[in-house]
């Protein structure tokens, strides 16, 4: 029921329609904005996410030390389930699919699990991490709502409440602003540029 999806698979399938745009438009690229599916989480290793390598004529990286991405379709999370959990100071309430929804699932069902790992994300600030070499997972405020427990007039994560419930917080990316730049990528992507600009992921 964790309706989960090859992240390896993903990758390659956007490092594909990379590769099929062409080469001097590439090199033109300025700035790169990405976006994606919300809800969604997947766990990777800080600094070990990725390994970047020749793929062809190209500059690609290709995921290491990641788990599946466990989709907004995860269904595991029933009614009983969510009614245990804290109840968040959000416009939102929690719903089986949202990412510290299935977080809390895996700390019950699956702690070991969980110690494996010490960065998350969406699938979309997974790439955005990895484009930049960020140490640590940057997500738009957008992107943290769809987790869950995550106020948007203070722009912060529920803290006291998921640290009382013994939430590993470490986990929780660090927010920005939609429309800021995450940074700049840390290798030549295809043709775009080294150093090109990265939008946090939307």
């Amino acid at each position: 029921q964790g309706r989960e999806q090859d992240v390896t698979r993903i990758i390659q399938a956007l490092n594909e329609c990379l590769d099929a745009l062409p080469r001097q438009q590439l090199q033109r690229v300025r700035g790169i904005g990405v976006s994606g599916q919300m809800h969604g989480i997947l766990f990777w290793k800080a600094g070990q996410g990725c390994e970047w390598m020749e793929g062809g004529p190209a500059f690609v990286f290709e995921p290491r030390a990641v788990s599946h991405l466990v989709t907004w379709q995860d269904g595991r999370c029933n009614s009983s389930f969510l009614a245990s959990l804290p109840k968040p100071d959000s416009h939102l309430s929690v719903a089986t699919g949202f990412g510290c929804a299935t977080i809390f699932w895996l700390l019950k069902n699956s702690p070991e699990f969980l110690k494996s790992y010490d960065a998350a994300g969406t699938i979309q600030d997974y790439v955005v991490a990895m484009l930049c070499g960020l140490p640590r997972p940057l997500m738009s405020d957008q992107n943290a709502a769809s987790w869950g427990y995550f106020n948007t007039q203070s722009q912060s994560w529920n803290l006291d409440t998921l640290e009382k419930a013994g939430f590993p917080i470490h986990l929780l990316p660090d927010i920005a602003e939609p429309g800021s730049m995450a940074g700049r990528t840390s290798h030549t992507w295809f043709e775009i540029p080294k150093g090109t600009q990265v939008g946090i992921a939307l």
